[in-house]
């Protein structure tokens, strides 16, 4: 069909010359015309009888435009490239077919443009806030060469449907899609010095064969902007992983945008399974080998450069001051990730009837800066903020007067005379707290950070008095006005969930938001491997990144940059006090958390109560590890039910400290996770946590009976073929089972037939012969002998 659709253009002559006069250089390609019944045609599957698919071969570039280029006689901006990483991930759209994996997209364009950011070749922004308010604020405000947006767009080309056009999904204020038409997106890059935008929103540049405007692409080259890329249908995930990651490495090698557009989909089509955090477990890599031909570029002139790249490049300075306050709370100069809990407890925080939040989480893991972030949003809003820091030198009355002193009269007289008859410290912070809400119109916003160290670490509540009158003058009673109070502390407080009151514990960041401020602190650009083997090892925890930092920096010695994480381990593992923690704990509270151990993944209640055994009730015994963080907790979203799994921080302190959980505690976990895989998550990733933890307790025969009848049955199905050759079967086929390597076996000859490998499918059907002969399976062996 693409052969076909090449040989009605009759351009092979003219395609020879232009490749005889370039010589060694790039030809590029343009489909030229205004025509949308000519523009809606697949033209990146142009396939030539010589050169094959013309769209990803090294020696052409294609781009479409609608009209010959005016002449453009503006000068080209001078670098460093700005680059502007904008992406929407609304919490209204379907969980399993709509949300993409923004996260590990904006990880791969990190970690591309890394070096080049340490260079100073390349300036980036990743903002927090999907708002297209936002986009359009940022637009107006800063200078950007290069902009990715990155979310869902949605086509309709049926007007009985409704109206013809396209739109992206930006975030509204509650966390719901804001559809933005694209007439209206196109505004926002009025004005601007924006030389190209990449869409990467699924069908962001299909058309309507009767109307071309309808394409987000072309509306936005329409606008004026030189170049645009878009995806002609839906992109998997690991398509657009790929397509980012070699998009920008291209670019920062200083290729032209077509020339780092032919490369990405070539990246596309070759696919590698990703690794380490971004590790594709879905096996979408290799079925998105088939979606290189989706992105498509509209160019007014694919040889214009995004900017002047002749210009000498200042590496970024590591700011002076890494840390600013607000409210008498240090911050970080610039807040990076936790965009989902941005969101969710935004909404708690701003609403009409605004509620508390108590945020918990092993130190490290950005509790004052989502806090502090949340409460600078407020403060931007006109809200009165102030902070109490527990663990600083300032006292607990310097709180006190700083709250009174921003009493004006006569309010502030009529408050001096009430306190007077203030019986108890309670009397006194509910008089001041309805004093402030009176006059700030009920916007009062106070925090209290780091409250472990006023914390009973046997109970859990608050030892301070005064510290407990306050919060419980500020909770919420009916419909009374209160003000919003976020605290953070590394254990809980028991009783603080209720009414418009939140228990948050924060999980660990993110690899895209680990690797920004690795950047942000100055780090050097090692390369993909150092990164991610940073990210694991230092639990992927803030703190210990900065306490990698403090240390001298590592050149391209491996064994100092592995004495140097070593000791940033242990310095972690200090700040986290661990070892302190673990000893407030009772014996069998102590034991339980040495059996979770055997749990590497997470883990419902009833995993912890089948390892829990002779220690008693499990709930009791959990309640204070997870009240210290020790213990993680997360949601399971199906089910909504909590699951457990150990900071891998105290498993390696338990590890040099605790005895090893015996085998039986071991054996007991895995049948566990197969149990669940069989009777609650059927998932594939469930199947791969069941396979590990069966493989990790010598259960090698049930593990392969696992990855038989359900990894391999699910890979095959999707079209993983060659994965499953590479790196399943090959450990399968060497089980000491007979009856499942002859499984394996069979499995491996039918795969390598389907590939047209037809020698090594024969070689392991003989192999399995010989098996059936020698264990007189006459079944087996009158199977095999029909398929040899």
């Amino acid at each position: 069909m693409w052969a076909a659709l090449w040989r009605t253009l009759g351009v092979d002559r003219a395609l020879d010359e232009a490749r005889q006069a370039a010589g060694t250089r790039i030809v590029p390609l343009v489909i030229e015309s205004a025509d949308p019944a000519i523009q809606v045609l697949p033209w990146e599957c142009l396939h030539h009888p010589e050169h094959g698919f013309l769209a990803k071969h090294p020696g052409f570039t294609l781009a479409r435009r609608l009209s010959a280029p005016a002449a453009d006689g503006g000068e080209r901006p001078k670098g460093p490239l700005k680059v502007l990483l904008f992406t929407a991930l609304p919490d209204d759209l379907d969980q399993e077919k709509e949300r993409l994996d923004t996260e590990s997209e904006q990880a791969n364009v990190l970690e591309a443009l890394d070096p080049l950011i340490h260079q100073g070749w390349v300036q980036l922004t990743t903002p927090d806030d999907g708002r297209f308010d936002h986009f359009r604020e940022l637009l107006g405000k800063q200078e950007f060469h290069l902009v990715f947006l990155s979310g869902h767009g949605r086509f309709n080309a049926d007007k009985n449907l409704g109206s013809v056009g396209a739109w992206f999904l930006f975030e509204g204020a509650d966390g719901r899609s804001e559809p933005v038409e694209g007439e209206k997106l196109a505004q926002a890059f009025m004005g601007t010095a924006v030389r190209a935008v990449v869409l990467s929103a699924c069908q962001s540049g299909k058309a309507a064969s009767a109307d071309l405007g309808a394409s987000l692409a072309a509306r936005l080259l329409q606008a004026g902007l030189p170049h645009v890329i878009g995806m002609r249908e839906s992109i998997l995930d690991a398509a657009g992983i790929h397509f980012a990651h070699a998009f920008c490495k291209a670019l920062g090698r200083q290729e032209r945008l077509d020339v780092a557009l032919q490369v990405a989909r070539a990246a596309i089509a070759e696919s590698p399974v990703l690794d380490g955090p971004r590790r594709d477990v879905a096996g979408g890599a290799e079925r998105s080998q088939g979606q290189w031909c989706l992105p498509l570029l509209y160019s007014r002139d694919p040889a214009q450069a995004l900017i002047d790249w002749q210009f000498q490049p200042q590496p970024p300075q590591t700011p002076l001051e890494r840390y600013h306050e607000i409210a008498g709370m240090p911050l970080p100069a610039t807040f990076i990730g936790r965009r989902r809990e941005l969101r969710e407890l935004g909404q708690l925080v701003y609403s009409d009837s605004p509620g508390h939040c108590l945020l918990t989480g092993a130190g490290g893991q950005g509790k004052t800066s989502l806090a502090g972030r949340l409460a600078q949003r407020l403060e931007a809003r006109g809200w009165l903020v102030r902070t109490y820091t527990a663990r600083r030198e300032s006292s607990w009355g310097d709180f006190v007067n700083e709250l009174l002193f921003c009493l004006q009269k006569p309010l502030s007289e009529q408050v001096d005379h009430a306190l007077l008859r203030c019986r108890t410290e309670l009397d006194k912070a509910r008089l001041i707290v309805r004093a402030l809400l009176q006059q700030t119109g009920d916007k009062l916003a106070l925090v209290f950070d780091n409250l472990e160290t006023v914390q009973d670490p046997a109970t859990g509540y608050v030892s301070d008095e005064a510290v407990a009158a306050w919060l419980e003058a500020c909770e919420p009673t009916g419909s009374d006005p209160v003000p919003v109070v976020l605290v953070t502390s590394r254990w809980a407080i028991p009783g603080w969930e209720g009414d418009r009151r939140v228990l948050r514990p924060l999980g660990q960041p993110l690899y895209g938001d680990f690797l920004r401020y690795h950047q942000q602190l100055g780090g050097a650009p090692w390369g993909v491997e150092r990164l991610r083997h940073l990210y694991e090892a230092l639990d992927r925890n803030f703190k210990g990144l900065e306490f990698f930092h403090a240390l001298s920096q590592v050149a391209g010695d491996d064994e100092a940059f592995l004495q140097q994480l070593e000791q940033s381990r242990k310095e972690l593992q200090l700040y986290m006090a661990v070892e302190k923690l673990v000893g407030y704990l009772q014996p069998d509270e102590r034991e339980l958390l040495n059996r979770m151990r055997v749990y590497r993944a997470l883990t419902f209640a009833d995993g912890v109560r089948i390892i829990a055994q002779d220690l008693g009730e499990p709930k009791r015994l959990l309640q204070r590890p997870v009240g210290l963080s020790l213990v993680e907790v997360e949601i399971e979203p199906i089910f909504y039910l909590p699951r457990y799994r150990l900071s891998p921080l105290v498993a390696d302190w338990l590890r040099q400290h605790e005895p090893e959980p015996i085998r039986e505690i071991r054996q007991c976990a895995a049948r566990y996770q197969r149990w669940v895989f069989n009777n609650l998550l059927p998932t594939l990733g469930q199947a791969l946590i069941a396979h590990e933890a069966l493989r990790w307790s010598k259960m090698d025969e049930e593990a392969a009976w696992v990855a038989l009848n359900h990894i391999v049955p699910h890979f095959y199905r999707i079209g993983l073929i060659r994965i499953l050759l590479k790196e399943w079967l090959p450990t399968l086929r060497e089980t000491h089972n007979q009856e499942l390597r002859i499984d394996a076996l069979g499995c491996s000859s039918t795969f390598c037939f389907l590939l047209g490998q037809f020698a090594e499918a024969k070689q392991f059907l003989e192999d399995s012969l010989l098996i059936c002969q020698a264990t007189t399976n006459r079944a087996r062996k009158g199977l095999t002998l029909n398929s040899l």
